[in-house]
């Protein structure tokens, strides 16, 4: 149980830093639908620190004692990007900090010995794997330098 409960207090601190990262990018970027991605990706990461934060409660009986200070040992460095960083590059970091975050849900699960906690850390590994194939998506789409159509698609390549 205590093993358990030292990792939800690297979750939680870990999912607060990525809401403050998603914050921070959304007030940075120009585009209103990349402000509103990053935005619903905050309130997400902040959906997963709530969560972490209950299920702790749940389990020892009192709120997590977690430092507001970075340390060494965090488990998702999030490389910061440049001030005049595009969409794109941001969105490069988030595929890296999502996979790793995807890692130590994976990770934590694989060392618990409680069923129960083994089901929740593997439902926070596949929310993560879920914003990894989001943003590779994305990714893929930014980076396009053209719109790629099937033929059946293309308006003057179907028949009347």
């Amino acid at each position: 149980m205590n093993s358990t409960l030292k990792i939800i207090e690297k979750a939680i601190a870990e999912e607060r830093k990525a809401r403050d990262f998603y914050s921070k990018m959304a007030l940075q970027v120009n585009d209103k639908g990349a402000r509103l991605k990053l935005e619903v990706m905050a309130a997400t990461e902040q959906k997963h620190y709530d969560f972490l934060k209950s299920w702790y409660i749940e389990l020892c009986g009192h709120e997590p004692q977690i430092s507001a200070e970075p340390t060494d040992a965090e488990i998702v460095k999030i490389r910061e990007p440049g001030k005049e960083a595009h969409f794109q590059d941001i969105i490069g970091i988030i595929v890296e900090t999502e996979q790793r975050a995807y890692k130590f849900y994976k990770d934590a699960a694989s060392k618990t010995t409680e069923p129960e906690h083994k089901k929740v850390f593997e439902m926070l590994a596949t929310m993560e794997q879920s914003h990894v194939e989001q943003f590779k998506g994305e990714y893929q789409y930014a980076s396009e330098r053209t719109i790629r159509f099937a033929d059946e698609d293309i308006p003057w390549m179907m028949e009347l």
